[in-house]
């Protein structure tokens, strides 16, 4: 009783026949019914290809092979390869059929005694039956040469024997072969919709091969553009270290023919070959290298300075120098002080935020030169004075210069100590326009001095011309006022001070000294230290602030006269 539904269940199947008869389309859906019902393949027994035969009903013919399959839980291939988008079919190889031929005894034995059948084409009917069950084409037609001789009682002992001496699970064969014939229709139809431009895979075509981990996106485009452009970097990477060491000793001839050519340049060939260090590998010392590639970057190299005469390096920075003046005059008499709640730090006094200013200026710049390689160019161009090939520019430029911090710090001293006093007494336009003035004129005083004398590998910068004319202006100002020094105890204040012209010729009169007496002989000091300084510079700056602090001093003396003529006047007429 426990076979009754299995046999109701089979009893109206027809069975499967030739392609002829029954089409393969007509044989899918029956297995594809067979796979959605894995319980009765659980349940059934194994049948016999004879009892199967006397159950269904179905019509003889001779060159036609019934086949029923057996009802087994199949194990489906992968249907999928790893490295490719589509997978290839395995046909059966050799080792998958019979293991030997079989003798006449044996061919007997399965084909009966009085068979007609030769034994050479009895294994041919063995081999190709075992052949179609591996491949799950039992229903197909035979060869004619096994279809015409071999009867088909004879096939199914056949197919049954085969069955019992070489198991094979042909429901899973059969289901392989419905699986590699829908992916062999599916390629045809993907195919031919792209060939008509009906579909784009997006791995560029079809059975392309799969990118990394198996992606059937397939090789990513981006990955090998960047891979490409990686390798481009690192070529040129190692083309600019090469070129960059190879570079050293052909910059060394440039400088020596350059310096040859130059009459004015030959006292500093030495130095100037020898005070590099040798190049740096990038790769060993990359900091080193980048340095000294700024450097070199940073380093004038103009072959036509070899031409300029000494009036072309002069007109231009005394033109920019005029022009920097009358600036300074319209600065000076049109600036008017904004009201408090306009300025940008209205909590601080106008002397200090306009002192703070100019510093945190100078600070700056002293950051660049010590520490910001790249901007070396820029400063080398417009924040020192190079009377080989000068600057326009760099005559304010080279005032807000400084290289170290001792430099800096001496002259931001005196210009805090007395900018603010200047600034208080005569306000911030007169206090900027000095201040640029004296630089300016100090600048362009240093300038021609160089040209002039021949010493065009001299450079200089600092803003000590500006601050020069910041004092020289004051005590200008104070031309007839007692000066002291306000460290000093109160009774000596009364005793130890001087006028403030008196104080300023003695401060010209030191740095003419200086200047002109063989110092550097001498040894004594501070006259060894006061001939490495800029003198030109600083008596530039000093008579520029002298002529400004002198000029605003005669314009307060006529304002007092006439305060004074008003006065006088109005008294007399109300008398």
């Amino acid at each position: 009783m426990s076979n009754a539904i299995w046999v109701a269940w089979r009893i109206p199947c027809s069975g499967l026949r030739l392609s002829s008869v029954l089409p393969p389309a007509t044989f899918r859906p029956v297995c594809r019914d067979l796979r959605i019902t894995p319980s009765l393949y659980n349940s059934t027994p194994r049948r016999l290809y004879s009892s199967l035969n006397t159950l269904c009903q179905t019509q003889n013919r001779p060159n036609t092979l019934r086949f029923f399959p057996r009802y087994s839980a199949p194990t489906l291939p992968q249907s999928r390869s790893k490295k490719t988008a589509a997978p290839a079919h395995s046909e059966p190889t050799s080792d998958s059929l019979l293991d030997k031929s079989l003798s006449d005894l044996e061919i007997k034995a399965i084909f009966g005694h009085r068979t007609k059948v030769s034994p050479k084409l009895a294994n041919r009917t063995l081999e190709v039956l075992q052949a179609r069950r591996l491949e799950g084409t039992l229903d197909l037609d035979l060869p004619l040469d096994v279809a015409r001789a071999v009867p088909q009682s004879q096939l199914d002992i056949c197919l049954e024997w085969l069955r019992v001496n070489y198991p094979v699970d042909e429901d899973a064969a059969i289901m392989a072969r419905i699986e590699r014939e829908d992916r062999e229709a599916e390629e045809k139809l993907v195919r031919r919709a792209e060939r008509l431009g009906l579909y784009k895979p997006q791995s560029g075509s079809y059975e392309a091969e799969l990118g990394e981990e198996d992606s059937p996106y397939g090789k990513s485009v981006l990955k090998e553009a960047r891979e490409q452009n990686e390798k481009y970097l690192l070529a040129e990477k190692e083309r600019k270290r090469q070129k960059w060491l190879d570079g050293e000793k052909e910059e060394q001839e440039k400088l020596q023919r350059q310096l040859e050519e130059n009459t004015s340049l030959q006292q500093y060939q030495e130095s100037a070959l020898t005070e590099a260090r040798p190049r740096a590998d990038p790769n060993e010392r990359p900091y080193l290298a980048w340095v000294q590639k700024h450097h070199i970057a940073g380093t004038l190299d103009h072959p036509e300075a070899m031409e300029v005469t000494t009036a072309q390096r002069l007109v231009a920075p005394a033109l920019f120098v005029l022009l920097t003046l009358g600036l300074c005059y319209y600065l000076a008499t049109t600036y008017e002080p904004p009201a408090r709640k306009d300025r940008l730090w209205p909590d601080i006094p106008p002397a200090a935020a306009t002192v703070g200013a100019i510093i945190g200026a100078n600070v700056a710049v002293t950051l660049m030169w010590k520490y910001i390689p790249p901007s070396w160019r820029l400063l080398n161009r417009f924040f020192v004075i190079v009377p080989f090939y000068p600057s326009a520019p760099s005559m304010i430029g080279s005032t807000f210069s400084h290289q170290t911090w001792r430099h800096l710090a001496t002259n931001m001293m005196v210009l805090g100590l007395m900018g603010t006093r200047v600034h208080d007494e005569l306000g911030r336009g007169n206090f900027l326009a000095i201040y640029f003035a004296s630089g300016a004129l100090g600048s362009l005083a240093s300038l021609s001095r160089s040209v002039l004398l021949g010493y065009l590998g001299m450079t200089s910068l600092g803003a000590s011309a500006a601050t020069s004319g910041i004092v020289a202006a004051w005590c200008m100002y104070h031309a007839n006022d007692k000066i002291t020094m306000w460290i000093l105890p109160h009774e000596l204040r009364e005793t130890l001070w001087t006028q403030g012209w008196i104080f300023l010729a003695c401060l010209v009169a030191t740095e003419v000294f200086s200047m002109v007496a063989p110092a550097r002989f001498m040894g004594v000091f501070p006259l060894s230290r006061l001939t490495k300084m800029d003198h030109a510079a600083h008596l530039g700056g000093y008579f520029a602030g002298a002529g400004c602090g002198y000029a605003l001093a005669q314009r307060r003396k006529a304002e007092r006269v006439q305060r004074a003529r008003d006065a006088k006047w109005f008294e007399n007429l109300v008398r």
